[in-house]
């Protein structure tokens, strides 16, 4: 005798075969429990072991078989984890991994699988992967941060729009890609207003090394922004006339460390001795712009990074009183060759 059985006389009501699986709705149950519907009236599936380890499966409308239309929340497990999987139209769309990375459009991590992930840990972040389309799309109808950069809920840095081109910095220290200009602006973020004759490009203690450019730089020399324009005094050009035999050749200590003898010979003065030609005429190497001499403090700092490894970093400061205690005073003197060159040629 057969073991289905058709509860309270409603055929196809409630079946449980002989394989104690249940059907509500169907007579001919395939899984452990299985809702049927009539057509274009969505309904419910739960499967316990096949249709790709479905474990719930809701019909939105089986028109045209379940297959067809209805949307799924599925859970797998193996050696590795368990894996918590959504899907439409019996094709996973997303998915929740057993490491807690969700992915979208992807059924596992990594840069060279296409598909969007938001990763899980130490080393959370929000990636999408694409090789032949955009990655991200950000947009807004005004001008302003499209990107907010935060460290510990303090906003750091933005990137945003400005007048259809992009801007990228942070308070009153930024850049602005102007497009149609073709050019790189110094920009002030917080007021989104661009600036003239504010930012610096390097640091004393944080330089560039080459710069490759077509032309040289341009310097203002408009007569209307000058005053105390006057001829050089004897004393100066005496030091001028010092400086043209105080010009020598060298090699710089890191090249030699980096390339021994191949390290190129460059041609220029040292610092030290243009200082020391103005204090002998009794003058201040320091009120001539020409002579740059720059104090900072170092300090080293143990900090541990994403990986938890722990690591040392030389963290530089403006002045004594910012600076931790025990930081090292670092000084470092330079020349502006164009004001030294002209100063020489003055000399008669």
């Amino acid at each position: 005798m057969s073991k289905q059985t058709d509860l309270l006389n409603l055929t196809d009501a409630i079946t449980v075969d002989g394989s104690n699986n249940v059907g509500i709705g169907t007579s001919s149950p395939s899984e452990k429990l299985t809702v049927a519907v009539p057509s274009n009236s969505g309904g419910a599936l739960f499967y316990g072991g096949t249709q790709s380890d479905r474990g719930l499966s809701l019909s939105v409308s089986n028109a045209g078989g379940f297959d067809n239309s209805f949307w799924y929340l599925n859970q797998t497990a193996n050696n590795s984890g368990s894996t918590l999987a959504f899907g439409t139209r019996n094709s996973e769309a997303m998915r929740l991994d057993s490491s807690g990375n969700l992915l979208v459009g992807k059924s596992s991590s990594g840069s060279s699988v296409r598909g969007s992930e938001i990763r899980d840990g130490t080393s959370g972040f929000v990636a999408t992967f694409k090789s032949d389309a955009d990655g991200i799309n950000i947009d807004r109808s005004t001008d302003g941060s499209l990107i907010n950069l935060r460290k510990s809920g303090t906003t750091v840095g933005s990137i945003g729009a400005y007048g259809g081109d992009v801007y990228i910095g942070t308070g009153d220290a930024g850049l602005w890609f102007q497009d149609g200009g073709n050019a790189i602006r110094p920009f002030r973020v917080d007021t989104q207003v661009g600036l003239d004759n504010s930012i610096d490009l390097g640091h004393s203690s944080n330089r560039f090394d080459d710069i490759y450019a077509t032309n040289g730089s341009i310097q203002t020399s408009d007569r209307n922004e000058k005053q105390d324009i006057e001829a050089l005094s004897d004393a100066e050009q005496r030091v001028a006339v010092a400086c043209k035999g105080l010009l020598r050749k060298f090699r710089w200590i890191d090249a030699v460390a980096e390339k021994g003898d191949d390290a190129r010979i460059h041609f220029g003065i040292i610092a030290q001795d243009l200082q020391d030609a103005f204090a002998a005429e009794g003058l201040d190497a320091g009120r001539y712009a020409m002579f740059i001499s720059s104090t900072w403090w170092e300090a080293t700092e143990t900090y541990t990074d994403d990986d938890g490894v722990e690591q040392t970093r030389v963290n530089t400061y403006e002045t004594a009183e910012e600076a931790p205690e025990g930081a090292t005073e670092r000084t470092r003197l330079g020349v502006r060759y164009p004001e030294l060159l002209a100063f020489i040629i003055g000399a008669t």
